[in-house]
């Protein structure tokens, strides 16, 4: 007889059980991040676009980190080794990619436009200065970006929270749920940032989008068969045509449009699956 899988063997773990590794979690990962950005507002130091240091970057890692450390506890090198091949999975992923460079087609043809008609010159400069980031090489940044806002969120908010809610919920209650608990992370960075400083009652704006990309990207997650790989080079594509210089005002505000009607769109279609008595995905 097969010996069961790490993740069918956490399909089965009690609820009690469950709660108290998304409590841990939880937990770890505002710890992590906080221990970084906390003492950046006692400082008060302020993260500007195109400055490496200081840098709020190094908290985003926090949700990796607390990922590994419950998984290792709870399940040991069976769940870790389960969580490390969802974020590197791309067999089974490929019809999903298309997601990624939908994102990226849509703030690059903002950008391109923009350029074409005159309204804001092309600079590679500004699409290469990211808040936090020092203004290096397009590639370098990507790979930097990938790795602290794509695996460093992703590997915790999908890949760790996500993965045990889905288990006792559908799609949209663990986009929420996850939606809010992400959220409430954030909190230290409206004092470190300068971009989140400057936001005012648009946060409520910020708010809203945040929801809807957790919608997004649960319904990625889940429908690629739990791909941490796809989510973190989503999220990357999405932050690097939203939240660069290069790309503020039209293209960042086409991007989140399309992220909100994304969302509406998969919400209207799982509700109606619940109505229709089958279930949210």
């Amino acid at each position: 007889m097969s010996q069961p899988s790490a993740s069918s063997a956490g399909s089965r773990r009690p609820p009690a059980r469950r709660a108290g590794r998304v409590i841990a979690y939880c937990a770890l990962a505002y710890l992590f991040s906080w221990a970084v950005w906390v003492p950046m507002i006692i400082q008060g130091h302020l993260t500007r676009p195109g400055q490496g240091w200081p840098t709020h970057l190094l908290g985003l890692l926090g949700p990796a980190l607390a990922a590994l450390v419950v998984t290792a506890a709870a399940q040991g090198r069976p769940g870790v080794t389960a969580l490390a091949r969802r974020t590197v999975r791309w067999r089974g992923v490929g019809r999903w990619f298309w997601t990624v460079g939908a994102i990226l087609l849509v703030g690059a043809g903002s950008v391109a436009v923009l350029a074409l008609t005159g309204a804001k010159p092309l600079s590679v400069l500004e699409l290469s200065t990211y808040s936090g980031a020092p203004v290096i090489e397009p590639l370098l940044l990507v790979i930097y970006v990938l790795v602290v806002n794509g695996f460093g969120e992703e590997i915790g908010w999908r890949g760790f929270l996500a993965e045990e809610l889905l288990t006792g919920h559908g799609v949209l209650p663990t986009a929420v749920i996850t939606a809010l608990i992400w959220a409430g992370w954030h909190l230290p960075l409206f004092w470190v940032v300068e971009s989140f400083r400057a936001m005012g009652w648009t946060s409520l704006g910020w708010l809203a989008g945040l929801l809807c990309g957790s919608v997004v990207l649960t319904w990625m997650y889940h429908g690629s068969g739990h791909s941490i790989l796809l989510v973190a080079l989503w999220h990357t594509a999405y932050n690097l045509t939203s939240a660069t210089s290069g790309t503020q005002g039209i293209p960042a505000a086409a991007t989140s449009t399309v992220v909100m009607a994304a969302a509406i769109i998969i919400t209207v279609v799982q509700l109606r699956q619940r109505s229709g008595g089958r279930g949210i995905p």
